[in-house]
C-alpha cells in the first residue's frame, strides 16, 4: 500500500475564485503528482487562485520552483496566485531562493 506525501484538495469555490489547500511535503517527488493538477486550475476561468500551504511539513527548491513556475502560469492565463498560511521555513527558504519576490504573500 503506497501513502500519499501530499494531499491537495479545493477547499473553496465560487465564481471568480478557487481556494486551494495543500498538506504534506512538497518536494522534488510529489511537485510532480501536484503540478498537474495545478495546471488544469491555473487554465480555469477564475480570477484569484489562493493556495493554502498551512499544511505543508516540508518544501524543498523543487516544491518552491513549482510554485515560481505556477504564478507565472497563472499570470499568463490572467489570475492571481496568492499563497496564505506559508509556514516560516518554508517563508525562509522562499527568501533565500528569491522566490519571495515574485510571490504574493496574503494574510487568511
Amino acid at each position: 500500500m503506497t501513502t500519499a506525501l501530499i494531499d491537495l484538495r479545493t477547499v473553496a469555490r465560487d465564481d471568480r475564485d478557487v481556494r486551494i489547500a495543500l498538506a504534506g511535503e512538497l518536494d522534488l517527488f510529489t511537485s510532480g503528482q501536484v503540478q498537474s493538477r495545478l495546471r488544469e486550475l491555473a487554465d480555469s476561468d477564475c480570477r484569484n487562485l489562493v493556495l493554502d500551504l498551512g499544511g505543508l511539513s516540508f518544501c524543498d527548491s523543487a516544491g518552491i520552483e513549482l510554485l515560481v513556475r505556477f504564478d507565472r502560469r497563472c499570470r499568463r492565463a490572467g489570475t492571481r496566485l496568492l499563497l496564505c498560511d506559508v509556514p516560516p521555513l518554508v517563508t525562509k527558504s522562499m527568501r533565500v531562493l528569491g522566490a519571495d519576490r515574485d510571490l504574493k504573500f496574503v494574510v487568511s
